[in-house]
């Protein structure tokens, strides 16, 4: 999920360190979705493969600047190990032992849903959701899969059938892009993610 978003204030109000502590484990998930598409989905375009593989390798291409990041702000601690036998299993195209290696990054170190789950949206979150969706994300996210593109837009609605709430929170946070007055970092606010959480997903499975 891509989107460029207004600089409009209701827009803009970010989510700051959330986001920070957030983006490894965020990342982890994505790479793990989009292997796993790549792994089992037959009728993919060449297009879209090739942009799957674009994006996996630019992913595993900053894993570790994300993983230090991710150390500093929660103490935590990253197998280098895991980490090094992911970008080699990559890079040798075992895509098996990759997702079998992101799985297991993303099960050690799990993205904190509670804090985004939909039942703490308020009114107020959904209203202005809805008119963010009708705005913005409805007039990109246009594609099927299948499509004849490298990095389709797939309609969020189809996109919530087929993958999990994580990975849906997963790319709210990290695939969603502002404008260059928000430095193209994601504008939305907590109450904006929890307000797409609860538009489109019931939980963060």
């Amino acid at each position: 999920m891509a989107a460029g978003l207004c600089s409009a204030a209701a827009f803009c109000a970010g989510l700051g360190t959330t986001l920070d502590r957030a983006r490894f484990p965020a990342e982890l998930l994505i790479v793990q979705g989009d292997l796993q598409r790549l792994i089992f989905l037959d009728h993919l375009s060449p297009d879209e493969r090739l942009g799957l593989e674009g994006r996996i390798g630019s992913a595993l291409g900053g894993i570790e600047w994300l993983a230090l990041e991710y150390e500093a702000l929660t103490k935590s601690t990253v197998s280098r190990d895991a980490l090094q036998r992911l970008q080699e299993s990559w890079l040798t195209r075992d895509l098996a032992s990759a997702l079998e290696w992101v799985s297991g990054l993303a099960r050690n170190h799990s993205l904190n849903v509670g804090i985004f789950s939909p039942d703490r949206a308020t009114l107020d979150d959904v209203g202005r959701v809805q008119e963010i969706d009708a705005q913005l994300c409805q007039g990109c996210h246009i594609d099927s899969v299948g499509a004849a593109k490298i990095l389709p837009a797939y309609r969020l609605q189809d996109m919530t059938r087929v993958i999990s709430g994580k990975e849906f929170l997963a790319r709210l946070l990290s695939g969603v892009r502002g404008t260059a007055e928000t430095s193209l970092a994601n504008p939305l606010s907590l109450g904006d993610i929890r307000g797409f959480m609860k538009l489109y997903r019931s939980a963060a499975d």
